[in-house]
């Protein structure tokens, strides 16, 4: 698809296949009059959940800010780049209900060489975010990613320049816990597999992991890698619980799935749960309420365009 991108905010020059902050002072003041430096938001049409982003930047001075925007769930906006908060050179912060929640960072204190050109790139996969600048990774982050529009944060004195965007995307991927019997497995063949593929999950059981490595870390970096996790609690599987207690304590989104006949533990009954039947009819019933699940993870969880809301991040000279 090709790239098209559009100013919310601020003056910025789109010619040449560049992309240019033109740095007209604002007449907006913060409530202690400190005047805002000026910036622009720039938002893309391409859609993005998983895969990478890169672009290079030409900073004029220390202390330009050159982010890369991307939606997160339970609402707010991911921005991660050069200056981004707390004097941290290299950054990652969410910016939601009109403050910034500091997530990763690195190279306090430092300062960005300018006036020459930079390489920045976000790779995301699954709920890892890793920062590169100069094909050095720099920060890491642990963050659920919403499937939404890419935006551009810039912010300087002077005029940044931003060149050769390249987006890459993959499909989200679905891990899959459950006792590995014939029983559960046709409901993985029947109901969980082909409704997951039908929303365009790369679907992967714990089965599909197994690697010359140690069994719980292929488990773990699984979960880690996967955008939601369907667990079946029916039977009593250590295996299995302790796999959702791991995304659970990560902030995966988790789905259980269990047997109406099943008395859940106090532990998960606290926690919503899809109940089916085990016959013909009681598939097709979880088929629909987990494919209303899927939907739902997203439509609920932000706002009709995908963000919380177009006002701008507050960004002062400090």
């Amino acid at each position: 698809m090709r790239q098209n991108w559009v100013s919310l905010l601020g003056s910025v020059d789109l010619s040449n296949d560049e992309i240019a902050l033109v740095p007209v002072e604002p007449p907006l003041f913060t409530p202690d009059t400190t005047p805002i430096v000026p910036h622009a938001i720039i938002r893309s049409n391409i859609e993005f959940e998983q895969g990478s982003i890169s672009l290079e930047a030409y900073l004029p001075d220390p202390d330009s800010r050159c982010l890369i925007g991307i939606p997160v769930l339970k609402g707010g906006e991911l921005y991660a780049g050069l200056n981004n908060h707390l004097g941290a050179l290299y950054g990652i912060a969410i910016w939601r209900n009109s403050q910034w929640e500091p997530i990763a960072g690195s190279g306090h204190g430092g300062r960005i060489e300018t006036k020459c050109w930079h390489k920045i790139a976000l790779s995301v996969k699954g709920s890892t975010l890793d920062l590169y600048v100069d094909e050095v990774k720099v920060t890491s982050a642990t963050q659920q990613i919403q499937k939404g529009p890419i935006s551009l944060l810039l912010q300087s004195t002077a005029r940044i320049v931003v060149r050769n965007i390249k987006i890459e995307t993959n499909s989200p991927q679905c891990f899959v816990v459950m006792q590995f019997t014939e029983e559960y497995n046709a409901l993985y063949r029947e109901v969980i597999q082909p409704t997951c593929e039908a929303f365009h999950y790369k679907v992967i059981r714990a089965d599909d992991t197994y690697t010359s490595g140690l069994i719980i870390n292929d488990i773990t970096r699984s979960i880690q890698d996967a955008s939601i996790v369907i667990a079946d609690i029916t039977p009593d599987n250590p295996n299995v619980f302790y796999e959702v207690g791991f995304a659970h304590g990560i902030g995966k989104t988790t789905i259980l799935l269990s047997d109406k006949k099943r008395k859940l533990p106090f532990d998960v009954s606290a926690f919503r749960t899809l109940f089916y039947d085990n016959t013909i009819a009681g598939k097709t019933e979880v088929e629909a309420r987990l494919k209303k699940h899927l939907e739902n993870i997203g439509a609920t969880e932000r706002s009709t365009d995908g963000f919380t809301s177009l006002r701008a991040p507050y960004l002062s000279n400090g």
